[in-house]
């Protein structure tokens, strides 16, 4: 008997033999049912699955989730006791006291009227920064480096491509080519001054600035101190940025998030500003903020005032667009140089003065040629073209569909063959990019600089100027400079012990 019409018949008797057979008392069986109303006649509210765990919705309406990982610590504020009014004053003497330690440099660095490349980890490393470069990028800086990492870290040089990896055996931790090193500044991670020194001192030769990481807010950085956790101990920041203008020949700067009221931002960057750094950039973001989160812009004003008072640049970072709202930002914040970061990241021809290029069929085939020319790791590469989005008309000529494609290909590439072979285009171009660049760098005023400077030291005739202190090193004379000075290192050294 065929299956369908054998089970027609067994479900007929069985309706058959609950007609006219005698009925057994039922077995309980488990079902799904309605819940019992309550006594009030309203039906509790149903079960719900709350990522993975049944949890009852009460009657009353829920409240609110905070936003943010329950676990964040809550951040120490930066000068706890005092007063706003105090702050102010603060402020106000800090700017009336001499610079603490003027430097002059046999390499001084520009920082004005620039669009420079934000420190991005991951995102920062060496193809991103000859790209950058390449499309007109003032200067650019290195991801930020932990000191621990660095120090005691090998330096080999490539002699084919002139190369320079500085490895511990496991892989490069940082990687940087001559051709940059003009416009290359190294940022540090620290929480110490000791260490700062160090981890400055293996990369001095290959590097034309040196940045301390004051607004990093992850937990990698900040968990040990390092990054925004400086923000919340400033005697410790001051102190790391002393050790390096006392020891490091090269310009050092910081990088700082505002910090959640605009009077403590104010004393922190007067004394910043106060030690004599070259520079001081400010992401217009507090540490809590994420990106997604408009950056700050209105509060910049007042920092580049301090900054302008002392003869000094500060740089603004935060939603930054490159040209398409350079001057936006210099009219509502002061400031003459904006830092890239995620504009930079998805494209990084938005340096480019006329505009910026097809990231799919003019940007993409310059990095995997440079990745492939400079050796950098495929999973890198990966990465960075994971950032890229294919650029919109009338940028590219390029469908909807045909982004989503472009997208697709390199989400699947295994490696950069994979991209060329969809894309059409040819490896084995690196050196003929890298030649190219040098000519467009050798046109900008840095390169002679540094051009003259090695004619100096072939000829032997360059000395160097030892960094000049405003007493703070002396013993107390009495003076409240010196006193100012010394209290304030005394606060560090008690606060962070060696």
């Amino acid at each position: 008997m065929p299956l369908r019409v054998e089970s027609l018949v067994s479900r007929l008797s069985s309706r058959l033999s609950s007609l006219f057979l005698p009925q057994k008392a039922a077995m309980p069986v488990a079902v799904g049912r309605s819940p019992s109303p309550s006594p009030s006649g309203e039906r509790p509210a149903k079960k719900a699955k709350v990522e993975g765990v049944e949890a009852t919705a009460a009657a009353a309406p829920a409240a609110p989730k905070a936003k943010g990982k329950p676990s964040d610590p809550p951040i120490p504020p930066s000068f706890p006791g005092l007063t706003t009014e105090e702050i102010v004053r603060r402020t106000e003497e800090e700017m009336s006291l001499p610079i603490e330690i003027p430097r002059t440099y046999p390499y001084p660095l520009d920082y004005r009227d620039k669009l420079v490349l934000a420190p991005m980890v991951r995102t920062g490393t060496l193809p991103t920064r000859l790209l950058s470069l390449y499309y007109g990028a003032g200067l650019v800086w290195s991801p930020e480096i932990v000191d621990k990492a660095i120090i005691g870290a090998t330096r080999t040089v490539d002699p084919a491509t002139g190369v320079i990896t500085y490895s511990k055996g496991q892989g490069p931790i940082f990687t940087t080519h001559p051709i940059e090193k003009p416009f290359l500044i190294f940022q540090i991670g620290s929480a110490n001054p000791e260490l700062a020194v160090q981890a400055a001192k293996v990369v001095e030769q290959d590097v034309a600035g040196v940045d301390l990481n004051c607004g990093c807010p992850k937990p990698f950085s900040t968990h040990s101190g390092m990054g925004a956790g400086l923000l919340s101990t400033p005697d410790l920041l001051l102190d790391i940025l002393r050790g390096l203008l006392r020891n490091i020949n090269l310009p050092v700067s910081a990088k700082i998030r505002m910090l959640p009221e605009q009077e403590p931002t104010l004393l922190l960057a007067a004394k910043i500003l106060r030690t004599g750094v070259s520079n001081l950039t400010v992401h217009c973001r507090t540490r809590s903020m994420r990106p997604n989160t408009v950056a700050m812009w209105e509060r910049l004003g007042d920092i580049v005032a301090l900054g302008t008072r002392r003869g000094l640049p500060v740089i603004c970072n935060g939603d930054g667009d490159g040209w398409a709202n350079w001057d936006k930002i210099r009219s509502v914040t002061g400031a003459t140089s904006v830092m890239l970061a995620r504009s930079a990241e998805k494209n990084p021809s938005v340096f480019q003065p006329s505009g910026p290029e097809c990231t799919v069929k003019v940007v993409i085939p310059q990095l995997l040629n440079i990745a492939e020319y400079t050796e950098n790791p495929w999973g890198n590469t990966k990465f960075l073209l994971m950032q890229f989005k294919p650029s919109p008309a009338p940028i590219s000529s390029l469908s909807k569909q045909e982004r989503k494609e472009a997208s697709e290909v390199t989400s699947r590439a295994k490696s950069a063959q994979d991209v060329v072979d969809k894309f059409g285009f040819e490896l084995g171009k690196g050196k003929a990019f890298m030649d190219e660049l040098e000519v467009r760098l050798k046109a900008r005023p840095e390169w002679n600089v540094w051009e003259a400077r090695k004619v100096a030291e072939g000829e032997g005739v360059v000395v160097e100027a030892a960094a000049e202190e405003d007493g703070s090193d002396e013993s107390n004379d009495g003076s409240p400079d010196a006193a100012a000075a010394e209290d304030d290192e005394e606060a560090a050294t008690n606060a962070h012990p060696a």
